[in-house]
């Protein structure tokens, strides 16, 4: 049996242990090659399953940070509501810029003609 599937082996088996299914000797029987390092490795995965217990965080820990995501979260929006309004502004003004410089060069042109028929 390689490192790989000794690695499978153990992977299952702690899926095994995680359900309720576990069987050790079975496990041993069906993987035989390599009996005294799985069996090692099988049984600290039982003592690992025995000391790690689930974890609930608090009441108070989840509403705090519940409040704390929605405050982020209001920022954020604060944030892209600021940025979508300097990006209008600076549209708006780039406009008023090619609008401005459109009557400027329709002025020329006219005072052109003006100046042209004046003194033709």
């Amino acid at each position: 049996m390689n490192d790989n599937t000794l690695m499978e082996v153990l992977a299952a088996y702690a899926d095994d242990l995680n359900s309720g299914r576990a069987d050790r000797e079975t496990c041993l029987r069906q993987f035989s090659g390599r009996h005294e390092e799985l069996k090692t490795l099988l049984h600290l995965a039982e003592q690992v399953k025995q000391v790690l217990v689930p974890v609930e965080p608090s009441p108070t820990f989840v509403q705090k940070l519940l409040r704390q995501l929605v405050v982020a979260d209001g920022q954020e929006q604060a944030r892209s509501y600021r940025r979508e309004v300097v990006i209008g502004a600076a549209a708006v003004g780039s406009v008023l810029s090619v609008i401005g410089i459109v009557a400027y060069l329709l002025r020329n042109r006219t005072e052109m003609k003006v100046q042209a028929t004046s003194a033709g």
